[in-house]
């Protein structure tokens, strides 16, 4: 059917109109010059006496554009004419333009806000993506002063510019930035961008091929909404982070751009057997930050040294306390650990960071003999890096007799009973973990709402663990006669995981919550068991004051060790090993052995008791204070400060086993 010459014509100028704001604008000004002629037209078929048609058509253009004209006219054709153009100027020339100019305005602003423009930035920080981590990272990358200079130096930039590509950005995303930055925001150093990692373009909008180093963070945990499985969820997010390692190797070797002169990458995989594919498919630098298994690590580790986890707080966060630096001495070179330990007056030689195969190895609580060879840094702990300025003359220590007694504290551990109660995707790795240490044995019993049948066939998928002995507890531990049944005081540890089979993270705190409130009832408040909380929402942590246990948010600890990893790459192999299962660890050693209880001792004794036995001493732990925030670690004090240790006491010691 042929369409009638009206509707070819209003769809013609429906295509035109679509087309932009220009083609708007001519589309009001062929209306407005074509409406021109036909008032000149009628004026002057009606006698009116012109000198032209083009001066007839003109008058009508200057009645359509400006009702200053309306009273000038004489005639009653004229008026009428003059009349009907001005109304039409109104409607058409000054209703239409004023509409498609704020239109355009609203369009442009819309898109400034949606950061659709390129950026021009050099040597600066690139998130690629929006997860609840990005926040806690953007906050610790501005927390990291001294860090940051160094990070600065190193890429000759004049100021720390993080700009971050998020699937849609909108006043949402830049008021959970302001509350998580508080007084820290600044919008001129932080920049959002709409886009995807996965398209050049979007890519390109956000400069990455001049960006001093690419973030990708993950998700904090897979919520089973819709009916998902959570693992398969888990599954895809590594995915799609290889999928943008893979993106941005390929747009960068589109622009011909040399290996070395790829910016450096920090990826989060949740699963750490995707670790090595991570590492094969960016042909740059790149660390691979495995969340689960440091989570996992961490856990492992807390249960075999419980109070742990107020040690790694401190260590990977920059709010207060010590922090862990990978120091470049080139004075220390040819030195031996044992000569550096007390060339620090205001740090900790915890050990050295050596590329081996072109591989970053830690090597932490190593012999004092090893030597300091060009090209190793030098892992310190200290308040400051201003406190790891190396001293000209070693410090006077004193020798304490009696400090190889520490060495009864070591001896192998005897079997334990831990009480697991949730089930998440960690459940599976986080056994492993226990696994790892062959001279120990562990006695796990998983409990859960979740039928033991099925967790059960999950676990089935993974080896077997002859040093673990696993059983499944089919129970709602959130109901008091439940929890009351498995007798959670019989154990030596009980772990309150953070399920990830609920509707969201605040769910799951409630019922770690709920689940820690009716513990409180259930084992005394001194002694075993010892409690461990996991949490998957920071402003839950208010909520378990008071209660017991100490509380691990785990989101927060993988954030902050990725912005740690972002600003000083070598920090990565530190901390698995420090959180790791080979290597040094961290060890609570009481005091009696040791030999400090019964005078007044400083911390110097200390890092005597701890050298005699091959170990570095990180600081003191007070028993009386353990149920404090800080769990009553001491990290390290001042060497002068005198100290008067009772039995409760512990020495804080990092010894490789």
């Amino acid at each position: 059917m042929q369409l009638r010459p009206r509707d070819r014509l209003v769809y013609v100028v429906e295509r035109l109109m679509l087309r932009g704001a220009g083609w708007r604008l001519l589309v009001i000004a062929a209306a407005v010059a074509a409406i021109a002629i036909i008032g000149g037209a009628l004026v002057v078929a009606s006698g009116e006496h012109f000198g032209s048609f083009g001066a007839a058509v003109w008058w009508a253009f200057l009645r359509l554009t400006d009702p200053g004209y309306l009273g000038d006219d004489v005639g009653t054709w004229r008026r009428v004419v003059s009349t009907v153009l001005t109304v039409l100027g109104y409607v058409i020339f000054l209703g239409a333009l004023i509409a498609v100019m704020t239109q355009w305005l609203q369009a442009f602003m819309r898109n400034l806000e949606l950061g659709v423009t390129p950026i021009l930035k050099e040597d600066h920080v690139l998130i690629l993506g929006w997860t609840e981590r990005t926040p806690i990272i953007v906050r610790e990358l501005l927390l990291s002063g001294s860090r940051v200079r160094r990070f600065l130096l190193r890429h000759d930039a004049r100021s720390l510019d993080i700009v971050i590509l998020a699937a849609e950005v909108g006043p949402e995303l830049v008021l959970e930035l302001r509350d998580a930055l508080g007084d820290r925001y600044d919008r001129h150093r932080i920049i959002l961008r709409t886009g995807t990692p996965l398209r050049l373009a979007h890519l390109e909008r956000v400069d990455f091929l001049r960006a001093a180093v690419i973030v990708v963070p993950g998700v904090d945990v897979a919520w089973q909404g819709g009916g998902t499985r959570p693992e398969l969820t888990i599954s895809n997010a590594d995915t799609m982070a290889i999928k943008i390692l893979l993106s941005i190797a390929t747009h960068a070797r589109e622009h011909a751009l040399a290996v070395t002169a790829l910016p450096q990458v920090v990826v989060e995989m949740s699963d750490a057997r995707k670790a090595l594919v991570a590492e094969n498919a960016y042909p740059g630098s790149v660390e691979v930050v495995a969340s689960d298994l440091i989570v996992c690590r961490l856990m492992a580790q807390n249960v075999r040294n419980p109070g742990l986890s107020h040690v790694a707080t401190e260590l990977l966060t920059h709010s207060h306390g010590n922090q862990i630096f990978a120091s470049d001495q080139p004075d220390a070179v040819g030195r031996t650990l044992g000569e550096l330990t007390h060339r620090f007056p205001e740090a900790l030689v915890l050990g050295v960071v050596r590329k081996v195969d072109g591989r970053m190895q830690s090597m932490l609580g190593a012999r004092p003999d090893l030597p300091i060879e060009p090209g190793d840094r030098l892992v310190l702990m200290a308040r400051d890096f201003e406190g790891t300025a190396l001293a000209a003359a070693p410090h006077v220590v004193p020798e304490l007799a009696g400090a190889a007694s520490a060495e009864l504290a070591l001896a192998p551990r005897a079997p334990r009973r831990v009480l697991m109660l949730g089930w998440s995707h960690r459940v599976p790795p986080l056994l492993a973990e226990f696994a790892a240490y062959p001279r120990e044995h562990f006695t796990i019993d998983v409990c859960s709402a979740i039928p033991a049948a099925e967790r059960a066939r999950e676990l089935a998928r993974g080896p077997a663990w002859p040093t673990i002995t696993v059983r499944q507890l089919e129970r709602d531990f959130t109901v008091p006669g439940e929890l009351a049944a498995i007798a959670p005081a019989e154990y030596d540890n009980v772990i309150l995981l953070g399920s990830n089979w609920l509707d969201s993270r605040e769910a799951a705190d409630s019922r770690t919550v709920l689940a820690n409130l009716l513990l409180r009832d259930l084992v005394p408040a001194v002694g075993r068991p010892d409690v461990l909380v996991e949490l998957l929402d920071p402003t839950s942590e208010a909520l378990v004051e008071g209660l017991p246990g100490e509380v691990l948010i785990t989101p927060e600890i993988v954030s902050h060790i990725m912005a740690q990893v972002t600003l000083r790459p070598e920090l990565g192999s530190v901390f698995d090993e420090l959180f790791g299962p080979a290597g040094a660890e961290t060890h609570f050693i009481p005091a009696p052995a040791c030999g400090l209880v019964g005078r007044k001792v400083t911390f110097a004794d200390a890092m005597a008791a701890a050298a005699s036995i091959g170990g570095v001493a990180m600081g003191f732990r007070r028993g009386g204070e353990r149920r404090t925030p800080t769990g009553g670690v001491y990290l390290n004090p001042p060497r002068a400060q005198l100290w008067t240790l009772a039995d409760d006491d512990d020495v804080i010691i990092l010894i490789d086993t």
